[in-house]
């Protein structure tokens, strides 16, 4: 039999192409500074001839005519960005980029689960299924893990392939098997990937004069739902505040900064420091500014922007903060487009709270300690005030700000 016609990429070409792709990253300056040493570039270039060579003299398969010279360089973007062991950041090959751009709106196109790996399967573990998303209509909860995804085993497939697939083009179904606790047996779910608006602010009232807003998300239609809420608890006789971001893996830095503005008097919210600049961009306040008493409840899934939203108001003294110390991921990502229509997402500035604190791998600490166990945790939608130690917690401060006690 005939091997399968393909190219085989010469050493001057790989090399000249793998050139051409680093300098145009390297036309933008926050990539530049990751290689500005000579002989860094020098030990790169040799590593990658090496494995050219090695390649090209050993390997028996041959390489793609048609994607081959593509997926080469899609996996040298990717691998170098991934090897600079930040989670935030990542390669986006054209296809998704495209598809990322698409979506920057407050729509989103897919089943909606905020996700990580699950250390004891190897499979996806559901660590939130959006308000409004195909998943949760689905019957998709926080704490399953999916194991298979359209019959093939999560561990078999590779932890990222595997998630990639949970995406797709709108309309089109993806098939789950998931474990749930308590549940001998496993789940079937079929989802339907689909354009949604998530509903990222819940709300009621609490023993008659005590609001609480639940805010699972910052993103564009925040500022809107949070305004409709806070209204409503005012006209129903909220004369105090409790704000849960409770499991808020963060969203949209603009939202977040719309919402503090809301809640805030004048004066700083935060700053952020970038490499390229010696010195702090504060983003400040007006004096819109919430009259009654405050209490939020943050926990150790706490991320990203929703942890500036627990810091300015910490640092402010504008409320008392409980439960645990926040996830600490304390810088902020652009997306950076290069030439070939490919991008970054890249971790480029950092969050500086109103105090002066930088989180970044530290978290933001509550003003009052309070844990909420691992059984409860995973029923945390499901609690009743009186399971949820850490808001009976936020109860009893509030009542004490509010003279109640």
């Amino acid at each position: 039999m005939k091997p399968r016609k393909g190219v085989r990429i010469g050493t001057v070409f790989f090399l000249i192409v793998v050139t051409a792709f680093v300098s145009a990253a390297a036309t933008y300056y926050y990539v530049s500074s990751l290689v500005n040493d000579l002989g860094r570039n020098q030990t790169m270039y040799q590593k990658l001839d090496i494995i050219n060579q090695v390649i090209s003299r050993n390997y028996i398969l041959s390489i793609d005519a048609v994607d081959g010279y593509d997926n080469i360089i899609d996996g040298i973007a990717a691998g170098y960005i991934q090897g600079l062991n930040d989670s935030s950041s990542y390669y986006l090959n054209e296809k998704n980029y495209k598809s990322a751009s698409i979506t920057q709106d407050s729509t989103h196109i897919g089943i909606g689960i905020v996700y990580s790996y699950d250390t004891g399967t190897g499979g996806i573990a559901v660590d939130f299924a959006k308000y409004g998303s195909p998943a949760r209509l689905a019957g998709i909860e926080k704490g399953d893990v999916i194991l298979e995804i359209n019959g093939i085993n999560v561990t078999e497939d590779g932890y990222k392939k595997a998630v990639s697939k949970l995406s797709g083009e709108e309309g089109s179904t993806v098939n789950l098997t998931v474990v749930r606790a308590g549940e001998s047996d496993l789940l079937s779910f079929t989802v339907t990937r689909t354009s949604f608006v998530p509903e990222t602010v819940q709300y009621r009232l609490i023993e008659n004069n005590i609001g609480y807003i639940y805010i699972n998300e910052f993103d564009r239609t925040t500022l809107t739902s949070f305004n409709v809420a806070l209204e409503d608890l005012t006209n129903k006789g909220a004369k105090g505040l409790i704000l849960d971001v409770r499991f808020n893996s963060g969203g949209d830095f603009d939202s977040v900064i719309d919402v503090l503005d809301r809640i805030m008097p004048s004066g700083i919210i935060v700053s952020i420091r970038e490499k390229s600049s010696d010195g702090l961009t504060p983003y400040f306040s007006d004096d819109k500014n919430i009259s009654y008493p405050i209490v939020v409840i943050q926990n150790e899934e706490t991320s990203d922007v929703a942890e500036v939203f627990s810091a300015a108001l910490r640092d402010t003294e504008k409320a008392t903060i409980v439960g645990t110390t926040t996830k600490g991921i304390g810088v902020g990502q652009r997306d950076i487009p290069l030439s070939d229509g490919t991008a970054l997402h890249l971790s480029t500035y950092e969050y500086v709270t109103p105090g002066g604190e930088r989180f970044n791998g530290v978290g933001i600490a509550p003003n009052y300690v309070i844990t909420l166990d691992d059984a409860k945790a995973e029923r945390f939608e499901d609690l009743s005030i009186e399971e949820d130690d850490q808001l009976q917690l936020a109860l009893t401060r509030l009542k004490e700000l509010m003279g109640m006690q």
